[in-house]
C-alpha cells in the first residue's frame, strides 16, 4: 500500500486541530454549538488554506450524535464521515462536474431526506468552475433550499461566481497562514514523523509555502523523501535552488560598501548554482525590511528573518534609508523579471544600477569635513551686518543659532501652506520621480517660512543626504516643479530642533532674536557639469581608479 502523503495524514479532523483562521473557526464551530448553521456557506481564499478541511470539519459537526464536543470523532456518523462512506456527505468537484446536468442531478438528490445523519452536506470544490447554466442552476436551488440540506461552496477565485449566489452565502474568507504557525505545525509533524527538522529550515519551509498549509507539508515531505532523517537549510538550497539568509546578507553587505568585484562574482555563482532570482530577490526584500524596522525600533521580537546580530551588523553597515531605497529598486527588478530572457542578467543590472544612483555618501566614507569655526552667539547690535543664509552645506550640521536664523522668518500659515502643499508627494508616480518622494515622505515640515523650509528627520543620515550640496540642488527643483514651493530645503534631526526651539524661547523672552536673513536660492545654471572622471569616481570609488595623466 503506498505511503500516504503527509498533507493528507495530517489533515486537521477537528476544529482544534485546524492551524489558522481562528475567527473562522470560532464562528462556525459557535453556530453548530448553537443550532445556527446556515443553509449555504461561501469559503474563499488562496490554495491549501483549509477551505475543504473546513468544509469536512463543518459536514462531520452538524451530524455528530454529541453536539457538545462536536465532532466528537467517535460516533457512528464522525467514523463513517473520517472514512469518506457517509451517504449524506457529497463531495463535489466542479473541476470537473461543471455541466448542468451535473447540477441538476445534485438538485434531483437533494430533495431527498437523509439516509445516516440529520443533514445532507453538498461540499462543492472549485465552485467557481460551474457552467453559466449550471450556475444559474445552483442559484434556484440556493434561493429555495430544500429542508435538512447544507451547500458548503469553495472556490480560490470569487470574483468569478455570479453575485447573486455570493449574496446566498455566509461568506467566510480565508487568509494565508502566518509563517511562525507553518513553522511550528511542521516542527510538531516532524516531530511525529521523527524527522529532525532544523528552526532556519522550517522557517525557508513555511516562506516558500506561501501561506499554504498544504504546499508546506507537501515540501516537508519532498525534502524528507530527499535526506532521510535530518533536514537543514542548506538541503532546503539545493532543492529548491535559493540561498541562504547569510549569503543575502552578504550581497547586501557587499553592496552597501560597494565591492564591484565581490557583487559580480556572487551573481554568477548563484546563477551557476540556478538559484531562483525572484525568490532570492523577495529574500532580500524582507532582510532590508526587517532591517529597518530593527533600527527603527530596537526590538528583536520584531524579527522573523534575520537575527538580532545579523540586523545590528546591517545597521552599522549603513542607514536604514539606504536600506529602504535598495529594497524599492529590488521591487522594481520584480517587474522586470517578466520581460527580461534572463532573471540573472535583470538582477545584475539592478544591483549595479544601485552602485550608480545611490546617494555617495551613504555609501563611501564620506570627504574630510574642513573643522569648524568656533561658534559665534548672536547679539542684537545695530551695527552687525546681515549676509545672506548660504545655501545647504554639504553634510554640515547647522548650529542652533543657525536654525534661529530661519526660525525667525517662520510663521503658522506658511507652515501650513507648505504641508498641504507636500501632501501632493502622494499622488507623484514615476520611476524618475521615486528617489526625491520616497526621501521627502521621510521626513516632516517642522517650521516654513516665505524662502525656506525646515525639514524635521529621524537620522542624521538623512540629513546629511538633503544637505548635502549636490542632492540639496536636485530637491530644491524637484519641489519648486512638481508642488509648486520656491524654497531652500534645510533638514535638521529632532534633538538638534528641540535645543534650536529651547535657545530660541529663551532669545524671545530676553527679547533678542536676530532678525530674519535672507535665504539665497540656487540658480539654474550655477552648477558645473560632471565630468566623466568624475562619474568613474563617483560609482567605483576613489581608491579604486587610476587616471593616466592625472
Amino acid at each position: 500500500m503506498a505511503k500516504a502523503a503527509l498533507y493528507q495524514k495530517y489533515r486537521s479532523s477537528t476544529f482544534e486541530e485546524v492551524v489558522g483562521q481562528e475567527y473562522i473557526v470560532r464562528s462556525i464551530k459557535n453556530a453548530v454549538r448553537e443550532n445556527k448553521v446556515g443553509h449555504a456557506y461561501l469559503f474563499c481564499g488562496p490554495r491549501g488554506t483549509g477551505k475543504t478541511t473546513m468544509a469536512r470539519i463543518l459536514a462531520k459537526a452538524v451530524n455528530c450524535e454529541n453536539k457538545s464536543e462536536a465532532p466528537c470523532g467517535k460516533c457512528e456518523n464522525c467514523i463513517a464521515a473520517a472514512e469518506g462512506t457517509h451517504p449524506d456527505i457529497i463531495e463535489i468537484n466542479a473541476a470537473n462536474e461543471t455541466h448542468v446536468e451535473d447540477i441538476r442531478d445534485l438538485i434531483d438528490r437533494a430533495r431527498l431526506a437523509p439516509m445516516m445523519g440529520k443533514q445532507k452536506i453538498y461540499i462543492i470544490d472549485e465552485v467557481h468552475q460551474l457552467s453559466s447554466a449550471a450556475s444559474s442552476a445552483l442559484l434556484k436551488t440556493l434561493e429555495e433550499p430544500p429542508e435538512n440540506v447544507i451547500f458548503v461552496l469553495a472556490t480560490t477565485d470569487p470574483q468569478k461566481l455570479l453575485p447573486t449566489i455570493i449574496s446566498r452565502c455566509q461568506r467566510f474568507d480565508f487568509s494565508r497562514v502566518k509563517k511562525d504557525q507553518i513553522r511550528d505545525h511542521l516542527q510538531f509533524v516532524a516531530a511525529k514523523e521523527n524527522i529532525q527538522l532544523d528552526k532556519a529550515a522550517a522557517d525557508m519551509i513555511a516562506v516558500l509555502s506561501d501561506g499554504g498549509m498544504r504546499d508546506a507539508l507537501s515540501i516537508l515531505d519532498q525534502c524528507a523523501a530527499y535526506t532521510g532523517d535530518r533536514i537543514t537549510e542548506e538541503d532546503i538550497d539545493r532543492i529548491y535552488g535559493l540561498a541562504t539568509t547569510d549569503e543575502k546578507i552578504g550581497l547586501i553587505t557587499d553592496i552597501l560598501e560597494r565591492n564591484f568585484a565581490e557583487i559580480l562574482t556572487r551573481i554568477r555563482v548563484y546563477e551557476q548554482r540556478g538559484i531562483d532570482f525572484i525568490r532570492f530577490t523577495d529574500g532580500m526584500i524582507d532582510i532590508l525590511k526587517e532591517t529597518f524596522i530593527y533600527e527603527q525600533t530596537h526590538n528583536a521580537s520584531l524579527l522573523k528573518i534575520i537575527s538580532q546580530e545579523q540586523a545590528e551588523t546591517l545597521s552599522q553597515a549603513d542607514t536604514s534609508r539606504t536600506c529602504m531605497h535598495i529594497a524599492e529598486k529590488l521591487l522594481e527588478t520584480k517587474e522586470r523579471y517578466r520581460f527580461a530572457s534572463s532573471a540573472a542578467s535583470a538582477f545584475e543590472v539592478s544591483v549595479l544600477s544601485l552602485m550608480e544612483d545611490r546617494p555617495v555618501q551613504a555609501i563611501v566614507q564620506p570627504a574630510a569635513v574642513p573643522e569648524k569655526q568656533p561658534e559665534k552667539v548672536i547679539e542684537p547690535a545695530a551695527e552687525e551686518k546681515e549676509e545672506p543664509l548660504p545655501a545647504a552645506e554639504p553634510v554640515q550640521a547647522m548650529t542652533a543659532e543657525e536654525i534661529i536664523a530661519l526660525l525667525v522668518q517662520c510663521s503658522k500659515q506658511e507652515k501650513k501652506n507648505d504641508e498641504a502643499a507636500f501632501e501632493q508627494l502622494k499622488g507623484i508616480l514615476g520611476l524618475d520621480t521615486r528617489k526625491y518622494t520616497s526621501l521627502l515622505k521621510d521626513t516632516k515640515i517642522a517650521a516654513s517660512g516665505k524662502d525656506c523650509i525646515l525639514l524635521l528627520c529621524r537620522s542624521t543620515a538623512v540629513v546629511n543626504r538633503i544637505n548635502d550640496r549636490k542632492e540639496n540642488r536636485e530637491l530644491y527643483f524637484f519641489v519648486k516643479k512638481h508642488l509648486g514651493v520656491d524654497k531652500m530645503l534645510f533638514a535638521i534631526t529632532e534633538d538638534d530642533f528641540r535645543k534650536a526651539s529651547e535657545l530660541f524661547r529663551t532669545m524671545m523672552k530676553e527679547d533678542r532674536l536676530p532678525e530674519a536673513k535672507p535665504v539665497v536660492r540656487y540658480e539654474k545654471d550655477t552648477e558645473q557639469p560632471e565630468t566623466p572622471e568624475d562619474k568613474v569616481i563617483r560609482l567605483f570609488g576613489r581608491e579604486n581608479v587610476e587616471i593616466i595623466g592625472e
